[in-house]
Order: C-alpha cells, then sequence, then structure tokens
C-alpha cells in the first residue's frame, strides 16, 4: 500500500520511498515494492520541502531519487533492482520476476516504436 504524502510519523514498518513525478526511476521501483506486496510510503519531495532537506542529508546535497529508507533505517539510492531485490529479501519479500519489466512497459513501447520507425525509414522492411 502506498499514500502520496508521507506523514511526520511514518510507520516503522514501513519502506519510505521518495520520490517526485519526473523522475523516470520512481514507477519502476514502485512497481517492485508493489510486486512484493511490500508495505511502502511514497513521498514526493517536490510537495515536501523536509522531505527534499532528509534526501539531500542522505545523499550528500544532492536532490538523489529514487532514494528508500528502510525499516532499519538503512538506504538505498537510484538502485538497481538487483540491488532493491537484495534489500527486500533482508525484511522477507520477494520481487516478481516480471517487476521491472511491468513499471518499464510504457518506456519499453515508445522506445520500440522508435526503432521500428527507424527500421522502416531506413528501408530494413
Amino acid at each position: 500500500m502506498n499514500t502520496s504524502m508521507a506523514s511526520a510519523g511514518a510507520d516503522a514498518t514501513r519502506i519510505i520511498l521518495y520520490g517526485h513525478a519526473r523522475c523516470p526511476q520512481v514507477g519502476p521501483v514502485k512497481s517492485i515494492l508493489n510486486g512484493a506486496r511490500a508495505p511502502f510510503e511514497y513521498v514526493n519531495i517536490r510537495q515536501d520541502a523536509a522531505a527534499a532537506e532528509r534526501v539531500r542529508q542522505i545523499n550528500n546535497g544532492n536532490e538523489s531519487v529514487p532514494t528508500l529508507i528502510f525499516p532499519d533505517g538503512s538506504t538505498l539510492t537510484e538502485p538497481s533492482v538487483g540491488q532493491l531485490r537484495d534489500s527486500l529479501a533482508r525484511f522477507g519479500y520477494q520481487i516478481r520476476p516480471t517487476a521491472w519489466l511491468t513499471g518499464n512497459l510504457p518506456k519499453i513501447a515508445i522506445g520500440l516504436g522508435i526503432a521500428l520507425a527507424v527500421a522502416r525509414a531506413l528501408g530494413w522492411f
């Protein structure tokens, strides 16, 4: 389950996912968390100044997202699928093999459309 904004006293069993709407990695990370049925709270750092400051503290002054804080206080910033999988496994969650794919389908479809248009323009078919 996710929410659009974090409360000051976030549930200590939830993962906190910091991001913003323009970050292309946030959607896939949300898909992975949802697919693993990992409880998380999504916080848009463009709508929450305190959250943006927290992300800067974690990332040496940078607003790098997605940034995740796990129930044990550990963090991940801009994780690969493998890093996220390993962190979730520590808490007993498993990701579906297709979770990353599901979150990236719109980008994959656009990429395939562009590739097909280029191939047609080059006369490949």
